[in-house]
């Protein structure tokens, strides 16, 4: 199979971040011409371009004579080109972009094109890394050739082998697959997972519909599509659906189920959660997800069961940092959403007592998120800007009373992760949680999730 479609053309590069110049390499290693390629980047200066320029100088053995541009008219040359391949940071519907969606195409897109091994893509606003990691680790465990791509790690072009795609016919790729990567992608694979859909990335879909049609395009061209109860319930996927989609439902009910401590395939039970290392509910759910992997490759259950017996988790996922001065510390820095974070204080329940909550305004709404709060009687909110002034005005309003008690929210807003963790230690009853678990990203304050988490564990070890 070639790469005739690319040759030839007018080729823009849509951001020069790390994907960008992976897109670039492709282009060169499949021999587009440098004077058809174009970097177009909303940066005022690409840092280390020089450097890059001279590493493609020295990898290629030729000068690289192709266009950049950059800053504010970076957008106003599309009409100029006959393919753009779009980062997927950059939105779909910005104005200056969205008439030539027909021209634009992606890493995602051209992976599933050319890759020739078997894809299992995984996709849900929250449980998807951690699931696609559980599935790798499964499937390598089954001794199986595979590889875990797409949010993890590099782009996802430097997965695939172009000097000899045949090699990869006999080999897996797990896809961790986002919401920007389905955007209108085309694509035919073999095993296809939505664990969940929740408001997410309202603001680069251009509304919840958007992002929610990104995220249901999974199921098209899958062989087989393993999905989550209450994604069929809530976006009421018919019978009609289930049969033409190839369907297999998993969750509380369906061909995957996990209740009362055991796993089923259909009604066999096949382990219990005895041995399992991580826990709560969202990931049983996830991890009966995995068995129907297990079941579709005629992988033996008992493989994913040992496999459960090592694995921990991924890092800042209802982490449990340690217990200091008589309070559980617990990282979920990576819940960015309203629901996340209900999803992770009715795990923990009424055993929480303060909750760091954060950053980026997406324009999410906190009113269900509160009245958790009040319901699990947290009586410590931490709050960061930008979502946290929002949040305080709804605490605000007025306290609430639970049964015939009124719960009084004592909050304290701050930008300082040390003075927030201070906070917690003189605020947190012994015996109880302090839970970080932000519902909203961190870009105002922080670079990423990684970040705030790595920090509330370094003052949470450096006040103890």
């Amino acid at each position: 199979m070639g790469f005739e479609k690319f040759q030839n053309k007018k080729i823009a590069i849509l951001g020069y971040g790390r994907e960008g110049k992976s897109s670039l390499q492709f282009l060169l290693k499949i021999g587009v011409s440098p004077r058809n390629i174009t970097i177009l980047d909303g940066a005022k200066k690409i840092e280390g371009l020089a450097a890059s320029l001279e590493y493609l100088n020295q990898t290629f053995g030729r000068e690289q004579d192709f266009n950049v541009v950059l800053w504010d008219a970076y957008l106003d040359t599309l009409k100029g080109f006959d393919l753009i391949i779009k980062t997927p940071g950059i939105s779909l519907y910005h104005d200056k972009i969205y008439p030539y969606r027909k021209k634009i195409t992606s890493q995602a897109q051209i992976f599933f094109d050319y890759y020739q091994g078997k894809i299992i893509a995984i996709s849900g606003t929250k449980g998807k890394s951690t699931t696609s990691t559980l599935t790798y680790k499964t499937l390598q465990a089954a001794g199986k050739k595979v590889q875990l791509i797409g949010n993890i790690g590099n782009p996802v072009l430097d997965y695939l082998n172009l000097d000899a795609l045949d090699v990869q016919k006999h080999e897996y790729a797990v896809f961790e697959v986002s919401s920007y990567m389905l955007e209108w992608l085309e694509k035919n694979n073999y095993i296809s997972i939505l664990l969940n859909i929740y408001s997410d990335h309202i603001d680069r879909h251009a509304g919840f519909e958007n992002y929610k049609d990104a995220k249901l395009n999974l199921l098209q061209g899958s062989t087989h599509n393993i999905v989550r109860d209450e994604v069929i319930t809530n976006y009421e996927l018919d019978k009609q659906d289930i049969k033409e989609l190839h369907i297999h439902i998993f969750g509380k009910i369906g061909n995957y189920t996990y209740k009362d401590g055991s796993f089923y395939r259909k009604k066999e039970n096949v382990f219990d959660d005895g041995s399992i290392i991580i826990k709560w509910e969202h990931n049983m759910m996830n991890i009966s997800a995995v068995l129907g992997v297990c079941d579709i490759m005629k992988i033996e259950p008992k493989i994913l069961k040992e496999t459960l017996q090592s694995f921990k988790g991924l890092p800042h996922r209802m982490e449990n940092i340690w217990i200091y001065w008589g309070i559980t510390w617990i990282d979920d820095a990576i819940s960015t959403t309203p629901e996340s974070t209900i999803q992770a204080i009715q795990t923990f329940g009424g055993d929480i007592d303060t909750i760091f909550l954060w950053w980026t305004d997406r324009g999410y709404q906190f009113k269900n998120l509160i009245s958790c709060i009040r319901k699990y009687n947290i009586r410590n909110v931490v709050l960061f800007p930008d979502s946290g002034r929002r949040i305080e005005e709804l605490i605000k309003t007025g306290d609430m009373p639970v049964g015939r008690k009124v719960v009084w929210i004592k909050v304290f807003s701050t930008n300082d992760m040390k003075e927030a963790v201070k906070f917690a230690y003189k605020n947190t009853k012994n015996g109880k949680i302090c839970l970080l678990s932000t519902a909203s990203p961190s870009y105002s304050v922080r670079k990423n999730f990684e970040e705030k988490g790595n920090l509330f564990q370094k003052y949470i070890k450096e006040w103890a």
